[in-house]
């Protein structure tokens, strides 16, 4: 503690009650071993069998139901295994949140659960932290909720993570009468036992720091996302720091970043997309009897539970989930359903998002669903909705779009970088800035907007400005932990390599170890993380500024780094170097530019 107050060193406890999920609690462990090289001294506080359910349970597809069945110790087991390795590899002490609490005590919270649900309250208050809330956050997204209605068997199933949470918690106050870090390092924070605990050392005045892998799916378990969790909850620091899109330019490096971005999402196979791979041949006007003169707006919707849930747990300002534009995502809807049935020179497609119905991820189907089906079920004869049952690729649909509308989706993103104007209809709900697209704070807005970007068309701007934005998230918002670990979750791997991976699940002690010596790709970053502590700084991008000798490109110099990218991508789209069949749209007009450009 003497140390950390003279700015030399900190006390940091990682708090890794999650440890069997090792994709996320490997790149946290190396970035933890490259901070104790620079002298900060590391503590690890594990679950060691205190709570019967948990993140990794969820992971290996076991309902709360089966809490303390054979399968769910076996997880318990490999949590154990997890934190070994890294206390033997890295010689960190190790403790758990078991040496914490007894079995009288546990108990007596799960009777306290119990009481809550009896009563059928969630507002539980234990220790001075409104865990009843908190414990929802998990709950909220395994059912796809977007209100706090239970049935009785929600009911049942919410008692086991208030009990876990209660447990988490009690135990976790225990370890902080005896120990008092200067900062607490802990991978998603949302979460109920996790969430619960944080809370509590918020309360005690101890710094908590939000920490989790890259969003580029590219390079997602090698880069880590750090920032303060009091300051910023769940909104993405970026919107803070970013200033103006044309104070952020693109470097070699970061438009690499976002171009393998891309090439992951248009193979499909990651895990986090959920859109099948491009027809390339499809004709989407062809499919839903589109005329030539209709110019097309593709409505991407997002699923309503994630950012519900983050709002339940005050990860989000209420601001960012109902709009005082459109209060929900389906009144926004209905009101552009309205609009567009006046406007025969248009055409609207809807697309209802993967994740409301059963996907690849899970077999649920989202409370917004049942809304949407009956909201969308007679819609205006300019107007088609693709459902996820219809398979039709999201790229498919960008080749003929002339405007997305979204409320927050990040397919805006994905949008813009190929040059597509995006219009929001409320500049509070993304988590992007308002620079890059049309935004607005009024439904006259949002409506006006439509014709403005409609007017203004495709632009090669639209492409630097999603590229600014992209790039900033990817390199000026995260750190580097490695260079190679996860590379698993990439699609198809080398025959030996899938072979080796097996033979390391089989044997988790000594599968676990070998990839912790891989730690040596954090060092780079880790004075970074490190300065961001010790200033306290409450995320990347100020200490990356502060700490950067990189000089930046000229105007001239990004924009022919841009258009290389964009020929990247548009090779992997297949619409550079062979015939195209279409005279028009997206592809048709990237093409053409990057022709008239001579870029290769």
């Amino acid at each position: 503690m003497a140390f950390a107050k003279s700015g030399i060193a900190l006390e940091i406890l990682y708090f890794t009650p999650h440890a069997a999920l090792w994709p996320h609690t490997a790149p946290e462990a190396f970035l933890a071993k490259a901070l104790a090289e620079l002298g900060h001294s590391i503590r690890y506080l594990t679950c060691g069998k205190a709570q019967s359910y948990c993140a990794p349970m969820t992971a290996r597809q076991l309902q709360p139901a089966a809490a303390n069945s054979p399968s769910a110790m076996r997880v318990c087991q490999t949590c154990k295994v997890a934190s070994s390795a890294i206390a033997r590899m890295y010689g960190f002490p190790m403790d758990a949140l078991a040496n914490y609490i007894t079995g009288e005590e546990i108990v007596r919270l799960d009777a306290l659960a119990a009481q809550a649900v009896a009563a059928t309250s969630l507002d539980t208050e234990f220790l001075g932290v409104k865990v009843g809330r908190v414990a929802l956050y998990e709950f909220t997204l395994s059912h796809k909720k977007m209100s706090t209605n239970l049935t009785g068997a929600q009911w049942e199933e919410y008692e086991i993570y208030l009990a876990n949470a209660l447990r988490a918690l009690f135990a976790f106050s225990k370890y902080i009468d005896l120990h008092c870090p200067d900062v607490i390092m802990t991978f998603s924070p949302q979460y109920s036992n996790i969430n619960a605990c944080m809370q509590f050392a918020l309360n005690r005045g101890i710094r908590v720091m939000f920490n989790e892998s890259g969003t580029n799916i590219a390079h997602r378990l090698g880069t880590m996302r750090v920032w303060d969790w009091k300051a910023h909850g769940l909104v993405n620091p970026a919107l803070t720091h970013w200033g103006k899109s044309n104070r952020n330019p693109v470097t070699e490096a970061s438009a690499k970043a976002v171009s393998d971005h891309f090439e992951q999402l248009l193979t499909g196979h990651h895990f986090a997309v959920f859109s099948s791979p491009s027809g390339s041949t499809l004709n989407v006007r062809e499919l839903w009897n589109i005329r030539p003169d209709q110019k097309i707006l593709l409505m991407t919707l997002s699923s309503y539970d994630e950012a519900y849930a983050a709002l339940l747990v005050d990860g989000f300002p209420e601001r960012k989930v109902f709009s005082d534009v459109f209060y929900t995502q389906a009144e926004w809807v209905k009101a552009t359903l309205d609009w567009i049935s006046a406007r025969p020179d248009l055409f609207l497609i809807i697309r209802v998002h993967p994740r409301d119905f059963p996907n690849k991820r899970d077999s649920m189907r989202s409370e917004q669903s049942f809304m949407l089906q009956d909201l969308l079920d007679c819609p205006p004869s300019n107007v088609h909705v693709n459902w996820p049952s219809e398979g039709v690729s999201f790229y498919d649909l960008l080749d003929e779009t002339n405007l997305l509308l979204t409320g927050w989706s990040v397919t805006a993103m994905e949008a813009l970088v190929l040059g597509i104007p995006v219009v929001t209809y409320d500049s509070n709900l993304p988590s992007y800035p308002s620079d890059i697209h049309y935004s607005g704070r009024t439904q006259e807005a949002y409506f006006n907007n439509i014709d403005r970007a409609l007017a203004d068309g495709w632009r090669l701007e639209n492409a630097i400005n999603g590229f600014r934005w992209l790039a900033y998230n990817f390199v000026n918002c995260t750190v580097e932990v490695s260079s190679d670990f996860g590379k698993f979750e990439l699609g198809k791997q080398k025959i030996y390599r899938r072979y080796w991976d097996r033979v390391k699940a089989r044997l988790p002690a000594v599968g676990f170890s070998l990839d912790l010596l891989r730690w040596k790709g954090a060092r780079a970053h880790a004075p970074i993380v490190s300065s961001m502590l010790l200033r306290n700084d409450d995320a990347l991008p100020p200490v990356k500024k502060r700490l950067s000798t990189e000089l930046m490109p000229s105007e001239a110099e990004e924009r022919r780094i841009i258009l290389r990218a964009l020929a990247h991508i548009a090779r992997k789209l297949h619409v550079s170097g062979q015939p195209h069949l279409k005279n028009s749209g997206t592809f048709h007009e990237l093409s053409r530019l990057l022709e008239s450009e001579k870029v290769q």
